[in-house]
């Protein structure tokens, strides 16, 4: 149900560097590293780390705002919206007078093209409209959305994959057109410039609705920095003045460096190793359930990620609504691992499996170790297999070459506790997230109703999403092991970051230099 293809590859780390325009501290230019390259620009299909620029290139009729705001959700290029009592209709009123990045004016048309032609791809993203029967245009400035179902539309339009708006006019040019570096957006910033496994190059768009008052950057060059170890020499030096979700090995020496701030705030990235139900012998419960009692999950999470994580419980983080907090804390006890071994009835010298992680996952590596060593202690032997992302996650759609044991870090489409329920644990004919290969009648039909019903009333929801999580914990479908905190790094001089759960990246109107 997501981006998942990068999500752990997704590590990234975001910085500035004074190399690319000898900007050397400039107000007007910010100079941001990604770990990789541009991979989707199509606003309705990008579904990776491209959002950390195309953020700031489009926009969506809602906007999330961090946990603890006065306003959970507040306008975007739409100033209102209302729903029906049954959930079945809602409408948006459209803010006047912006305009795209071609000179197009931003309306209902445009609206209703933007979504239509995102959900008509069926690429990405398009799966969070499916509630959606029609989009009607009442006028230039209204827009009406009719359901199949009661859904939170207001939520759906403020995901961060899926929900951009655009030019009509421009994006009918297509998908090739938008592949060389081209925007149709009504954001801050329009793209100047694109080479290929090198940096992109934003500049600010003159007409955007906001207006350009007050502080802010005329230029964002966005480069590809591979390696890690240069990225942390480039924050210390001052070469680079922000790095976001840093290794956490760099983290205290960071802290200590001149001018150099370190901000760990809670996230929604979960990580976890799917388990494979259908794979022997991971078919067996018990078995699971010992490979769930053989996790050190507090050495993990304070010495692997050196306290950069909390122990999860559950699929979904405890900072999103609709987690259940009644889920006891997973217990680390090799005495009972073996027991449920014993009463699994598979003798010992058939348990052999294998387990699959990224390989340049230095966190990943390090766990995937540890429990091998654990499982040893047991007489059970584990296999490591890591790997780039691409690879291992082709192997483990198809049976034939799954692994029993998958990494998996995830975060949200948009705020519900939903996408990591239906991505990761609702059947599916042909595996694409759910690589615990995981099917449970219940927890599908439980699902459809809490998706229903959070159309309609969130509690009734969360209490339902609750129950499919007690379920999937109940059938051992993965070790839920680390709510990940943010790991985000910047120079001081730095000024405006507001760390925001719901998006991958950075809003770069935001930011300024002092």
């Amino acid at each position: 149900m997501k981006q998942r293809l990068s999500i752990f590859v997704i590590l990234i780390v975001g910085l500035f560097s004074s190399t690319a325009y000898g900007a050397g501290g400039s107000k007007d230019t910010l100079l941001w590293a990604a770990y990789g390259d541009i991979k989707d620009w199509d606003p309705s299909i990008a579904f990776s780390m491209e959002v950390v620029m195309l953020r700031s290139v489009y926009e969506t009729l809602v906007t999330y705002n961090p946990p603890g705001s006065k306003e959970i959700l507040s306008p975007g290029l739409a100033t209102s919206w209302s729903k029906s009592k049954d959930g079945l209709t809602w409408t948006f009123k459209l803010r006047k007078g912006v305009k795209f990045h071609d000179g197009t004016p931003m309306n209902a048309e445009a609206v209703k093209y933007s979504i239509d032609r995102t959900i008509k791809m069926k690429k990405g993203a398009y799966y969070i409209w499916s509630a959606v029967k029609e989009i009607q245009v009442v006028d230039a400035h209204t827009v009406k959305f009719l359901l199949k179902d009661p859904a939170p539309i207001d939520l759906i339009a403020s995901s961060q994959y899926g929900a951009f708006i655009f030019s009509p006019a421009a994006a009918k040019k297509g998908t090739d057109w938008f592949m060389q570096g081209n925007d149709a957006g009504s954001g801050p910033y329009k793209i100047e410039s694109w080479e290929k496994s090198q940096q992109t190059v934003l500049t600010r768009f003159d007409d955007y609705w906001k207006g350009w008052s007050g502080k802010h950057f005329k230029r964002v060059v966005i480069k590809v920095v591979l390696e890690k170890s240069t990225q942390v020499q480039m924050i210390k030096s001052g070469e680079a003045d922000f790095a976001s979700l840093t290794p956490v090995d760099a983290l205290p020496s960071l802290r200590k460096s001149p001018g150099v701030e370190v901000l760990t705030p809670d996230s929604w990235m979960n990580s976890s190793f799917l388990i494979n139900t259908r794979k022997f012998p991971t078919d067996n419960l018990k078995i699971r359930q010992a490979l769930a009692y053989a996790w050190n999950y507090d050495a993990v999470v304070d010495s692997i990620y050196n306290g950069m994580a909390k122990v999860a419980l559950g699929p979904v983080p405890q900072t999103m609504w609709g987690h259940n907090a009644d889920l006891p804390k997973p217990e680390f006890n090799l005495t009972k691992a073996a027991q449920l071994i014993k009463e699994s009835g598979i003798p010992k010298n058939k348990l052999k499996m294998t387990i699959a992680y990224i390989g340049t996952s230095q966190e990943y590596e390090n766990c995937a170790q540890l429990l091998q060593a654990n499982l040893a202690q047991i007489g059970v032997e584990l296999e490591l297999k890591p790997g780039p992302w691409g690879a291992i996650w082709k192997q483990a759609k198809s049976l034939d070459t799954a692994p029993n044991l998958q990494s998996m870090t995830w975060w949200p489409t948009y705020p519900t506790p939903n996408d990591w329920l239906i991505g990761m644990f609702k059947t599916e004919k042909m595996a694409l997230f759910n690589l615990s290969h995981y099917s449970n009648p219940r927890v599908d039909q439980l699902l459809e109703e809490g998706v229903r019903m959070e159309g309609i009333d969130q509690k009734a929801a969360s209490k339902i999403y609750q129950e499919v999580q007690q379920l999937i914990v109940d059938d051992a479908a993965a070790i839920f092991y680390a709510d990940i905190l943010t790991r985000s790094v910047k120079r001081t001089s730095v000024k405006g970051l507001v760390i925001n759960p719901a998006y991958a990246g950075v809003d770069y109107y935001q930011l300024y230099r002092e």
